[in-house]
């Protein structure tokens, strides 16, 4: 498969990174396979989410807790 010549050298980062968006959001989940290591890892996050419900925190407050270690 050919691909087009793009010049992206005289794209402004914003552009770039719109390119680079659209390209990613073009992929399926199928287009897109997981790493034997990703999968085990998915696989353990979700045995310790099913085995410690109470440690689940909703992503609003995972957001604020980021924000403040930035601090």
């Amino acid at each position: 498969m050919a691909i087009p010549k793009l010049v992206i050298d005289g794209l402004t980062p914003d552009e770039r990174l719109a390119l680079i968006e659209r390209i990613w959001d073009s992929l399926s989940s199928e287009d897109v396979g997981l790493s034997r290591a990703q999968r085990d890892e998915l696989d353990r996050r979700l045995d310790d989410m099913e085995r410690k419900p109470q440690d689940d925190v909703t992503w609003t407050e995972a957001q604020r807790r980021v924000r403040e270690r930035k601090r």
